[in-house]
């Protein structure tokens, strides 16, 4: 028996990742996790149900990976003892918004502070959480066109799964990078220490809504590689916006404090650690000049992200940083070869 379930594991799809933002939903399903190969790459009209049913037909199986639009997701740092439990964490994030009460939270430690300074030593911990009834909405929605969920996850560590796997190379654990992750609705950034996230904030709807006005550079966007032990194919390389400069130019906005805040963050938590690059996801970050423009005014090398570099067959129907969600969903989730 043990042998028969073993086989049929093996002869399983992949699970089906379905991405959800404003307008859209974006499916991907791989054909294996170890030599990433794309099975097939869909995007329905978010209020389509009746394409979005034919869609699902079109993949293997019917299990799914769900994850729900980054605005309807809550992120939270907070400072706490180290003897404090669920309940008190949870009634400090209470105390910075009423909405933490019905969430779902996960929390992951990222600095310990107060360690030989005569206070008692806490630590910083990375809380996400997610509305109960918002997660079981999604489940309903896709359950009910067939679909069989296995798991709800979010933007956030998608995206990081995405980084991970395709841009992060052998001996990057002490490289520092920014990941980000810009949608219509609502954005992300996180900062990882190789592979390990250290911070993640999610921008106010305040600052995506109000346009700011971008001093764009004039140079060209062209492709950046590196060389060393661990070169990869130029076809590899996140596609580089240009080696930036620190730059005399003021970005005046909400979008740009909220971005210097996150620095000054976490240059309080890692003063020894400064960010040595930034790569752009998500479907407002084909804007090139604008993420130009915001790499130049931090003094930061800046990529823009594209899955299909690294996923055979996804060139031609998952390309750009729109899919690089998707893609960390499957990178993930995908089990042996369908």
């Amino acid at each position: 028996m043990g042998k028969l379930h073993w086989l049929t594991q093996r002869m399983s799809a992949p699970p089906i990742c379905v991405h959800f933002e404003k307008e859209v939903i974006r499916l991907m399903q791989m054909t294996s996790a170890k030599e990433p190969t794309l099975h097939m790459a869909l995007e329905v009209s978010r209020h389509d149900e009746l394409g979005m049913k034919e869609a699902l037909g079109s993949f293997k199986g019917k299990e799914c990976i769900i994850s729900i639009p980054s605005s309807e997701v809550l992120v939270q740092h907070i400072r706490v003892s180290n003897c404090e439990d669920e309940s008190e964490v949870k009634s400090k994030l209470m105390q910075q918004s009423p909405e933490w009460e019905h969430c779902e939270i996960r929390h992951v430690c990222v600095a310990m502070t107060g360690i030989g300074t005569g206070d008692a030593p806490k630590q910083e911990l990375l809380c996400v959480g997610v509305k109960e009834t918002v997660a079981e909405r999604y489940v309903q929605e896709l359950e009910s066109i067939g679909a069989h969920v296995l798991s709800v996850t979010v933007p956030l560590h998608a995206s990081l799964r995405a980084f991970d796997k395709l841009y992060r190379r052998d001996g990057d654990e002490k490289i520092t990078s920014m990941l980000i992750d810009l949608d219509e609705q609502s954005s992300f950034i996180l900062v990882a220490h190789g592979s390990h996230c250290v911070f993640a904030r999610q921008l106010s709807l305040n600052a995506m809504t109000n346009p700011t006005k971008w001093q764009s550079p004039e140079q060209e966007v062209h492709a950046h590689t590196e060389q060393g032990e661990f070169e990869r194919r130029q076809e590899q390389q996140p596609r580089g916006l240009y080696e930036t400069m620190p730059s005399n130019s003021l970005i005046d906005g909400p979008l740009e404090q909220e971005l210097r805040r996150c620095l000054q963050h976490h240059d309080a938590l890692f003063p020894q650690r400064a960010v040595d690059r930034i790569i752009f996801s998500g479907s407002a970050a084909s804007d090139t000049e604008t993420c130009a423009a915001i790499a130049s005014n931090l003094g930061v090398s800046g990529y823009i992200a594209d899955p299909s570099a690294w996923i055979e067959g996804a060139e031609t129907c998952a390309s750009g940083p729109s899919w690089t969600t998707a893609a960390g969903m499957c990178l993930r989730f995908s089990k042996g070869a369908a």
